[in-house]
This record gives structure tokens, C-alpha cells and sequence, in this order.
């Protein structure tokens, strides 16, 4: 998880309302927020994945914010945290626990024939490679947010 701190110059409301009306009704994000309590907004933004083979190709982060008043005057506090999509934790967490299994399989003579050390290297080979992208991307997929968030915000 990463976060992102800094302060606007309108109220929470004012930023609440901006987000909706610029985020909201885009089709390619999924834009919630929650705007109950008198001086905080919070939102949820992230960017429809529908099919776990996207997550190679599409921004797979959710962006979760809190719009709080600061002290006196019409300025707010934003606090935004990155973390990354739970479908792209799950299939790099299936392919490394798999071929752990078909690696523990042949250590422990459950099944010693070759081809399954060689799956089990394939599956933990692939399920490193896809973190090490995953994470290389990400601080990408941040700076394109924060792009995002800032010229929504500050606007």
C-alpha cells in the first residue's frame, strides 16, 4: 500500500462533488463514494477489470481516499492509498502456492516423475516473474492516478 498526502483549497463537499461529476459517470472507472459525516468524504476508485487476463494489460489498482476539513477556512486534507487489485494478488499467489506444491510433491517422492518438477518450476517461475512486473508497473499506474487525481482536484 502506498499513500499520497496533500491539501486543496475548497471544502469536502466541494472536492466530493468535483470526483463524482469528473470520475463518475466515466464508464471505464468504478467511482464510489460516501460523503455521510459532516466534514470527511470518502471515495473508492479503480478501474474496471472484468476478466483476470486483463490484469496484464490494465491499471490494476484501488485507489481509496479520505477528504477531511482542515482546522479554519475552506481547505481540506486529502489522504489517498494505493494498493494493488485483489484479482492480480490472486493469480500471482495461485501460480507460486501451485508450483510450490508440485515442487513439494517431488521432494517428498509423492509423485517423482520429471515433468512434474518441470510444472511446478514453470508455474513458481511464472508466479515471480508476474510480481516483479506487477510491482514494476505499479509505481507506474500511481503516477498515472496521482496525474488523474491531481488535475480533478486542484482544478
Amino acid at each position: 500500500m502506498k499513500a499520497w498526502n496533500f491539501q486543496v483549497k475548497s471544502s469536502p463537499k466541494e472536492i466530493g462533488k468535483r470526483l463524482e461529476s469528473s470520475l463518475g459517470s466515466a464508464g471505464k472507472f468504478v467511482f464510489n463514494i460516501n460523503d455521510d459525516k459532516i466534514n470527511s468524504v470518502r471515495f473508492k476508485l479503480r478501474k474496471r477489470m472484468l476478466l483476470g487476463f486483463e490484469l496484464n494489460s490494465q491499471n490494476h489498482l484501488i485507489v481509496n481516499g479520505k477528504i477531511l476539513k482542515a482546522g479554519t477556512g475552506n481547505k481540506a486534507d486529502v489522504k489517498i492509498y494505493f494498493t494493488p487489485h485483489i484479482l492480480s494478488k490472486l493469480v500471482i499467489f495461485a501460480n507460486i502456492i501451485l508450483g510450490l506444491g508440485f515442487l513439494a510433491a517431488v521432494i517428498l517422492e509423492v509423485n517423482s516423475h520429471s515433468y512434474m518438477f518441470i510444472i511446478g518450476a514453470i508455474f513458481l517461475v511464472t508466479g515471480i516473474l508476474l510480481w516483479l512486473h506487477l510491482q514494476k508497473t505499479f509505481e507506474e499506474h500511481v503516477q498515472e492516478y496521482k496525474t488523474l487525481l491531481s488535475d480533478v482536484l486542484k482544478s
